[in-house]
């Protein structure tokens, strides 16, 4: 089930993803670190975003 969502902790990625249209479905707080992450389904159009962020490193 963990594969259905996106777990995003990197703001880059987020920003990334944002510019592709891509909304997310919460914004959340990571209870250990303190640290921001946003949810997003993990569907077609992110996975290929996805490939895309990886390839541009």
């Amino acid at each position: 089930m963990s594969n259905v969502y996106l777990y995003c902790y990197s703001p880059s990625m987020f920003h990334f993803l944002r510019t592709k249209g891509i909304r997310y479905i919460c914004v959340g707080i990571n209870e250990k670190t303190g640290g921001r992450f946003w949810l997003f389904a993990k569907d077609d159009a992110v996975k290929r975003a996805l490939d895309e962020y990886d390839a541009s490193k």
